[in-house]
């Protein structure tokens, strides 16, 4: 067995690197450097584990920082009190030397510090971003919107430390630095700072507890419209074709107005403390001025020591004076880190599985689907949509799933893809459960085409491909399958045309067809499809159809893959072995012979049902509802009885 350290035990040692290396061996992030983390995956604890290192080294930073912020008030003194004493011109140039020379490391310590913490929001954003689009994606009882809330979270986060807002929370802890200072200079210097501090501080805890509610709501509130907003843009086509365009605006602006109300209170709450301590922090500069010069008066300081006690007492104040003007992102940021660890938290379960680094490959599975107390509930749901359902299709097997609108056809190919969570029970491929198998691993065996097709920004060629290092002849034999390749290579650059912003549009039919070639590209185990002829012309249909007809003559036994096909187009009957219907919570499955034998039933109770009431009396209402139900199964039902014709190849 190999010892070589796995990429995920190497990046958890470098988590434990100390402070310097941690921070400095971080390179400059590059676009094209970012891709590589996605595949590794952290948690919000262990990322605070690893940003240790570069706040050592931020912290080391900001201890130069402050100290040589002590250059200018020594400097002062220097001039006052020799230079000015002596008349030297050249005690005044060393001294200005040797400033100039401080002041010039203070300007790389400041630099430091600041690539530190723009190495720690990219080791930050790096290590949490594929994770927690990869937990919005596999979660299936979250709703899509999290998604965007989880991400908002993280940028929110990783922005305060790149853009070094974080700062003047490195700062405060050397004010008592200065404040011991002046208080060499002189107790009452240093008493005066310390009250001005205490006040300040004062200010600073009243400004968190007045602020913290209303920034919380305002970010709530923000959210929310952002996120109708984003459903606006989706559904642009029908508001602006039914002519909703100023109902819905007035309802996104009612949200957007509350959310600014909110800010606003917030705002002036914040405004109005930030300015009363930027008046009570020059205040406090007039006061030190005018005891530094009653005390020089007294002949027991300096003249430097008026001016060098102001510019000391001024740095001893402006990282509390600072941390109060950002004290709105600090809530802010504090809020999303916490939304954002608690989900980390809620799902610590579905780390491991959903991390590609820990799991092992599985072979390609057995086409044969087994269900076991298998209950289908929506997202968030506690009552299911369909009952517990137990029974297994073998191998090969072809199913057509029939049913209503609204019967629940969907939501049980959502759940048998894996894309939503069961309410109870297990679906297994090959006889692995279906949502316990890490869904990277589990998509190459599983083909799925939704009820609405949407394809990513990208090439057609690498939607059909499904974005991996796939061959030409790979994708182009999925698209001959169903018969697709002659419509792609009539797109203006064939395979290579480009989808999404900036791209070309495609209409419901074209997506439906590339949607048709990415789901049986890679020969999966199992092939899901929703409605596949919903939106395909006369042209495109024939084809499919007759790729479904190949598949009716291969026996059972030598084909790869099962089919569950949900379909309102009973000529895709013809093709199945099985008939799987839901209607009002029942689910039957049953052979297409059997299911044909019992719609002909209904059809010849349908014709006696229609004899017998122009024979009844009007006033018949229970014969005539009767009739109305066994009517609408009978259509529901009706189907054509002959196979598709054999045709040589």
């Amino acid at each position: 067995m190999s010892n070589t350290p796995t990429k995920r035990e190497e990046l958890d040692k470098d988590a434990q690197k100390s402070g310097v290396d941690a921070a400095l061996d971080a390179p400059t992030p590059k676009p094209d450097t970012m891709a590589e983390p996605a595949a590794i995956g952290r948690t919000p604890d262990e990322v605070r584990r690893g940003l240790r290192g570069y706040f050592v080294m931020a912290a080391i930073f900001t201890l130069v920082m402050n100290l040589l912020l002590l250059v200018s008030p020594l400097y002062m003194l220097q001039v006052y009190d020799r230079v000015m004493t002596s008349g030297s011109n050249e005690t005044l140039i060393v001294v200005t030397a040797i400033a100039v020379f401080m002041l010039a490391i203070y300007a790389a310590a400041d630099g430091g510090r600041r690539r530190v913490l723009a190495n720690a929001g990219h080791f930050l954003g790096s290590s949490l971003d594929a994770m927690t689009l990869r937990l919005g994606l596999g979660i299936s009882n979250e709703p899509p919107t999290r998604i965007l809330e989880n991400i908002g979270n993280l940028s929110r986060v990783q922005g305060f430390l790149i853009n070094s807002t974080i700062a003047p929370l490195f700062d405060i802890p050397f004010a008592p630095l200065f404040l011991i200072v002046l208080f060499l200079v002189h107790p009452l210097l240093g008493a005066l700072s310390l009250v001005g501090i205490i006040i300040l501080l004062v200010l600073a805890l009243i400004t968190d507890k007045a602020s913290r509610k209303t920034v919380e709501e305002a970010s709530h509130r923000e959210r929310s419209a952002q996120q109708l907003l984003a459903h606006t843009a989706q559904q642009r086509a029908a508001i602006v074709g039914m002519g909703m365009g100023d109902r819905i605006i007035n309802r996104w602006q009612k949200k957007r107005h509350h959310a600014l109300g909110e800010s606003l209170r917030a705002v002036n709450t914040t405004a109005f403390l930030s300015a009363t301590t930027r008046s009570i922090r020059q205040i406090l500069q007039v006061l030190i001025l005018g005891a530094g010069a009653f005390l020089a008066l007294k002949q027991e300081v300096s003249p430097g020591a008026i001016v060098a006690g102001s510019i000391i007492m001024g740095r001893a104040l402006a990282p509390i004076d600072q941390i109060v003007n950002i004290w709105r992102q600090v809530i802010q940021t504090r809020q999303s880190w916490r939304e954002l660890n608690s989900y980390y938290k809620k799902h610590e379960g579905s780390l491991a599985s959903l991390s590609p680094d820990m799991v092992t490959p599985m072979a390609r599975p057995s086409p044969t689907i087994k269900l076991e107390e298998f209950a289908v509930a929506a997202p968030g749901a506690s009552k299911p949509i369909l009952p517990k359902l137990t029974f297994e299709l073998p191998a090969g097997c072809f199913v057509a799933l029939l049913g209503p609108s609204g019967s629940g056809k969907t939501s049980f190919m959502q759940s048998i893809a894996g894309a939503w969570t069961p309410a109870d029970g297990t679906a297994r491929l090959g006889g692995r459960d279906i949502h316990t198998w890490q869904a990277d691993d589990r998509g190459k065996y599983v083909g799925y085409l939704p009820q609405h097709v949407e394809l990513l920004t990208g090439t057609v060629f690498e939607n059909i491909a499904r974005f991996t290092d796939a061959t030409p002849e790979e994708v182009f034999n999925a698209a001959k399958k169903v018969g697709c390749h002659e419509m792609i290579n009539a797109f203006p650059e064939g395979y290579d045309t480009k989808i999404g912003e900036g791209g070309v549009h495609l209409s419901a039919g074209q997506r439906q067809a590339v949607g048709l070639a990415r789901a049986v590209f890679g020969s999966p185990a199992l092939m899901l499809l929703d409605e596949p002829t919903a939106h395909l012309d006369q042209a495109m249909s024939g084809l499919l159809l007759t790729y479904f007809a190949k598949i009716a003559r291969t026996p059972i036994e030598q084909r790869d893959a099962s089919w569950i096909v949900a379909t309102h187009d009973i000529r895709i009957i013809s093709a199945a072995d099985k008939v799987m219907f839901i209607q009002a919570g029942k689910v039957m499955v049953m052979p297409r012979e059997e299911y044909l034998r019992k719609v002909s039933d209904l059809n010849k109770n349908r014709a006696e049902q229609a004899g017998k009431n122009k024979a009844a009396s009007a006033d018949n209402k229970k014969s005539a509802q009767s009739s109305a139900q066994s009517s609408n199964v009978s259509n529901l039902l009706t189907v054509p009885i002959q196979r598709p014709p054999e045709t040589k190849e």
